[in-house]
């Protein structure tokens, strides 16, 4: 996925899209440990993504103890970088193989 793009996502879904330079190297990392990720990494992205909201919650908890204060959309936006990059991933993978 282009930089563009990503940033034109974040716009359309989020009022207060976070910085388009910042959702762009978060996207780049999060495929990035996509391609380098153990297994135990992987299960836990994963279940980011599909985490309810009184897990995201905690995870925001848990985040701000270790000083990264996110408001409930930015994490939302983050985890959606996490969702485009997997499938981004998933993809890249299948189309080695076809």
């Amino acid at each position: 996925m282009k930089r563009q793009q990503i940033y034109e996502l974040l716009e359309s879904l989020y009022a207060d899209a976070i910085e388009p330079e910042s959702a762009w190297q978060t996207y780049q990392n999060f495929y990035h440990i996509c391609t380098d990720g153990d297994k135990d990494t992987m299960d836990y992205m994963y279940n980011v993504i599909d985490m309810s909201a009184t897990q995201r919650l905690e995870l925001r908890r848990k985040m701000a103890e270790r000083g990264f204060e996110l408001t409930p959309s930015q994490l939302n936006q983050y985890i959606f970088l996490l969702l485009l990059a997997t499938m981004d991933y998933i993809d890249d993978r299948r189309n080695e193989y076809t």
